[in-house]
């Protein structure tokens, strides 16, 4: 009979220490939902409840300081620290955030007395100075969380300690040369912190002066240690701020000093030319090929300096160009024929192979694009497909043969290279997609609008595609006319098409002749637009001035003014070289059309254009 009322009596304390237990826990919760809603002071007297039932809680304690602070409460904060820190006085953490309390309360003098007795103490240990570094750097006291870590690092005897902390706190302090000095330390220590190191650099990189100070710095270590990494650091830097001749130079004493037999110079050369830098690329790919002739990267680098060859020629610049024995010529030629012959030679000494297959590509580009010689270049793309026939290449064989054929006039051979690209395995979704698009616009050139219309529903329906602002476009420029002006939508077609075969004074003809036939017509403001860009390419400003002023005098409800402005700035900006009118134009679009989706753009260009930082 007594164990069964010592049992009872223990299952009925159980129950209640339970019962307390779930209470705890609602006026927790509930203590959590005051406080998120911002209701400080009901969450501060719940907090204290639950901390006065349970005072060695850690949770309680922590949400009751948070509260005190919240509140502004700091002397109450303050006393409820101090007396935790009594109970647990090796507590150097919270004995760190007792100072940042008397600091919030106005009682600097406190402050720094409470955390020079931590570091008193410290006696080398490193937590010491960071807990105390860290409560500083949180009230933003950079300058003394600076001076606490130098602290450490000279009392503790290493000049390593707090490098990256201290880094990070001269960048906030925007002390870009201080902070370059730490990271170098950091990098000095351990090699493998490279990355880390120029991620960090590359924070400030982007800021002229910061750019300016990193690059000082690491010129100035270089000037005492010259070690691999700090230069590779130097040439980064260097190509970040567009000195890509200058890198080249370090790019240069790097494949001296590491022996890579050209790999060095070949991965600054892919850099380089993704940077458009195309002179230097050319230099860099030449290099590496005299340093390592049998190297794995031989075909790609000689891929890589025909690249820059065929880039350069376009510009119209020249380059010496590297013949099998020598370097000798200049490629000067607007036939392109320097960069064909080393496309040749490539394509012929490393056949049925993926470079093989992309320079007998580039051949037949340049032969569509620059000579505008589509029967060659058909010619060129069935090569291609016979050296190539899987893999990436496809999909843009099939694209490009499609467009010479859209060129000659050969509508249906085009439908069917865009038919065969939709569905090639080698083509992704998107390539599928773009295939579907050019579907569509054959059907348009062919007057064919319903069947236009019925392709581009699938691709409007899908927003995520690339195609789909493309392919909403066109079809509300389709719909909008079809039915009250089909002639007009018809000769649109016609004219389009003309361009699409190089023939822009006829393009422009039939343009303007729309215009005067139909002025009324929905589409009169997209012709207009048409008739400037074809005149810009023609070069014929004073007509593409005229044809954006003419749409924005006669068509006041068109919803393309915003993109005509734009227009304009950019005509004056990178065409007539007219600096001022190309701003105002820009700041047309800030001014009328705030919600344009071109006002970021001017904005930008606006800046830039002033010479303002951005």
């Amino acid at each position: 009979m007594k164990l069964f009322y010592t049992i009872v009596s223990i299952v009925s304390l159980a129950g209640f220490l339970f019962s307390q237990q779930d209470q705890s826990q609602n006026m927790f919760r509930l203590a959590q939902a005051f406080e998120q809603q911002s209701d400080f002071e009901r969450a501060h007297q719940m907090y204290s409840d639950l901390f006065r039932a349970d005072t060695n809680n850690t949770v309680y304690f922590d949400a009751l300081r948070r509260m005190q602070v919240q509140l502004k409460r700091y002397d109450e904060a303050i006393q409820l620290s101090t007396r935790r820190f009594r109970a647990q006085p090796f507590d150097f953490s919270l004995q760190a955030n007792i100072g940042t309390l008397y600091s919030m309360a106005g009682k600097e003098h406190k402050a720094d007395s409470v955390w020079n007795t931590i570091l008193t103490i410290a006696n080398r240990n490193q937590m010491y100075y960071r807990a105390v570094a860290n409560e500083q750097a949180n009230l933003r006291l950079f300058d003394k969380a600076v001076s606490t870590y130098l602290r450490g690092r000279k009392e503790i005897g290493d000049l390593f300690v707090f490098a990256n902390e201290l880094g990070y706190l001269y960048s906030f302090m925007m002390n870009y040369g201080d902070m370059t000095r730490e990271y170098l330390r950091l990098l000095n220590q351990n090699e493998q912190q490279y990355d880390f190191v120029q991620s960090r650099l590359a924070a400030v990189a982007d800021r002229p002066e910061g750019l300016k100070a990193a690059t000082t710095v690491v010129e100035e270590e270089l000037l005492v240690h010259q070690t691999i990494p700090v230069m590779r650091l130097q040439m980064w830097l260097l190509m970040e701020g567009s000195h890509y001749a200058e890198a080249l130079t370090v790019a240069q004493k790097l494949e001296q000093l590491v022996n890579s037999q050209g790999q060095e110079l070949f991965a600054f050369a892919e850099r380089v030319f993704r940077e458009n830098e195309f002179t230097t690329a050319a230099a860099a790919y030449q290099q590496a090929l005299m340093r390592g002739p049998k190297m794995q990267f031989v075909p790609a680098a000689r891929y890589g300096y025909a690249r820059c060859i065929e880039e350069l020629s376009l510009r119209g610049q020249q380059f010496t160009e590297m013949e099998e024995k020598n370097i000798s010529t200049l490629e000067t030629r607007p036939s392109f024929s320097g960069a064909v012959n080393l496309f040749a030679a490539i394509a012929k000494e490393f056949p049925f192979s993926n470079i093989g297959g992309n320079s007998l590509y580039r051949i037949g580009w340049i032969r569509y694009k620059q000579m505008f010689d589509l029967d060659g270049a058909l010619q060129i793309f069935d090569s291609v497909l016979t050296v190539a026939p899987t893999g990436p290449l496809v999909p843009e064989v099939l694209s490009t043969t499609g467009d010479i054929y859209i060129a000659q006039n050969k509508l249906d051979a085009a439908a069917k290279k865009f038919q065969m690209m939709s569905v090639s395995p080698y083509a992704d979704q998107d390539r599928r997609t773009f295939a579907q698009f050019r579907l569509a616009e054959v059907q348009f050139f062919k007057c064919n609008f319903d069947s236009t219309l019925s392709i581009l529903k699938p691709l409007t329906e899908n927003l995520k595609a690339d195609e789909s602002n493309d392919a909403l476009l066109l079809q509300y420029f389709v719909t909008e006319s079809r039915l009250q002006f089909p002639e007009a939508l018809k000769q649109f077609s016609h004219a389009e098409l003309l361009a699409r075969q190089g023939k822009l004074s006829e393009s422009e003809n039939e343009f303007s002749s729309i215009i005067d036939i139909y002025p009324t017509a929905p589409l009169a403001d997209d012709v207009l637009l048409k008739m400037a860009e074809y005149s810009i390419r023609l070069k014929r400003y004073p007509e593409a001035l005229a044809a954006y002023q003419k749409l924005l005098e006669e068509y006041k409800e068109s919803i393309e003014k915003d993109r005509t402005y734009f227009k304009i700035g950019e005509l004056y900006q990178f065409q007539i070289m007219d600096k001022q009118k190309a701003i105002a134009s820009y700041e047309v679009i800030l001014e009328k059309y705030p919600f344009s989706l071109f006002v970021e753009e001017a904005r930008i260009r606006i800046r830039r254009l002033r010479g303002d930082a951005i």
